[in-house]
């Protein structure tokens, strides 16, 4: 009288279990050498293995499945590598906006008082400074066009920027200093 087959004697089950045997420590040692992490290898020669059970339908008697089981691990070496990667960029935005967002009330009185003071620089300049470079900065204005607003030459108007710019960068850097 034949007994029915259970699933622990079944062909697939028996080939894979010698599969393992067989290939357990090789596949681990690769994964370690690709990941440098006991843990990290541990896990994907388990998900390796998982993977050869789900498609163990392809699988022939006999056949040398390490080429296979070598390509398993790649995969799931460059996947996890893709992943552990997504999930820090992830961290470092959110890390990044947590502090843009701290220091967003900073920056914003920094600006302010940056531009309070630029405000009162550019008014002690003498008138025609101040002209040039209200027009140049402030309105976009070329030295060409400047020059025949303020009936001054194109130089004229670029000696006066330079001298404007310098006194700018001068009296922010005295003041913030």
């Amino acid at each position: 009288m034949l007994q029915p087959r259970t699933m622990s004697d079944s062909p697939p089950k028996l080939l894979f279990e010698k599969i393992f045997e067989a290939n357990n420590a090789k596949i681990y040692r690769f994964a370690l050498k690709l990941t440098a992490d006991a843990g990290r290898a541990q896990e994907i020669t388990q998900q390796c293995f998982v993977r050869l059970w789900e498609n163990m339908h392809q699988v022939q008697e006999g056949q040398d499945v390490f080429p296979l089981l070598f390509v398993y691990v790649k995969h799931l070496v460059i996947d996890e590598s893709r992943k552990l990667y997504r999930e820090r960029k992830a961290l470092s935005l959110a890390a990044i906006q947590k502090s843009d967002v701290d220091n967003s009330s900073e920056k914003m009185f920094i600006h302010k008082e940056f531009h309070t003071q630029l405000h009162k620089v550019v008014e002690k300049m003498p008138e025609q400074r101040r002209n040039v470079y209200v027009l140049s900065r402030d309105h976009g204005f070329s030295h060409k066009e400047i020059g025949q607003q303020l009936s001054i030459s194109p130089a004229t108007v670029k000696n006066h920027l330079t001298a404007a710019l310098q006194y700018i960068r001068k009296e922010l850097l005295t003041h913030f200093q």
